[in-house]
């Protein structure tokens, strides 16, 4: 993972899914229903006045932990090396925690920008059946005043049980979509593939990463005060 894909991230909820044979067809209004009724309500929490990061931390990862697919995700940024993990239950356990207190630092850190605003659905998202399941991609904008709105696109898994996960989300960055899952793995591959594939040298990397967020969120939390 670099540092400059890690400061540049800017929306809600990472995770990731591989494509293939991809049919689409109109968005089923439901996955819609479903952005627009959470998205506001993360962007909420990780911006809620008069709370410390702390709190913003614990209010988010609540939501995180019902909306999103975490061991999917967490495979999906280990790609081949997924199986080495999964193979080590303490690593694996080790890795999740560390990959989901990863996850919240990014959100909250880049997201503190977007204080305020609010999310818009957009209509004519999209739907596909990839590798026997349904999937839905959902387009949204985060709208801020005086500037061009943020595209910000959500990738849902409906599982067998009928609910929701969000399993992706790609941002604009100036005029490209970026799909942060698979940005992840890619760049967690090329550090794994550096480093003989190790699985534990990743997981100080992320943990580093995720040290230097929580600083830099705690220094920018003192910087504006506590009105928040």
């Amino acid at each position: 993972m670099t540092s400059m894909m890690t400061r540049r991230i800017a929306a809600a909820l990472m995770f990731g899914v591989t494509m293939a044979a991809a049919t689409p067809a109109f968005a089923d209004k439901a996955a819609e229903d479903y952005v627009a009724k959470n998205a506001p309500m993360a962007l909420a929490a990780l911006n809620a006045k008069g709370q410390s990061p702390t709190e913003r931390q614990v209010a988010f990862g609540k939501l995180f932990d019902q909306f999103a697919d975490l061991p999917r995700i967490a495979d999906f940024v280990l790609g081949r090396y997924a199986r080495t993990a999964r193979a080590d239950p303490a690593l694996y356990a080790e890795w999740i925690a560390a990959y989901r207190d990863y996850s919240i630092a990014v959100y909250q850190d880049q997201l503190d920008q977007y204080r305020g605003n609010t999310i818009r659905i957009l209509p004519g998202s999209k739907d596909a059946t990839i590798n026997g399941r349904f999937y839905s991609v959902v387009r949204s904008e985060i709208l801020r005043p005086g500037q061009k709105p943020l595209q910000v696109q959500w990738r849902l898994l409906r599982g067998t049980d009928g609910a929701f996960r969000v399993v992706d989300v790609a941002v604009q960055f100036d005029e490209n979509i970026v799909w942060l899952a698979i940005q992840q793995q890619a760049d967690n591959l090329a550090f794994l593939d550096r480093n003989k594939g190790d699985v534990r040298a990743l997981l100080a990397d992320v943990k580093r990463q995720t040290a230097t967020m929580r600083a830099r969120i705690a220094a920018g939390q003192s910087g504006r005060g506590s009105g928040g």
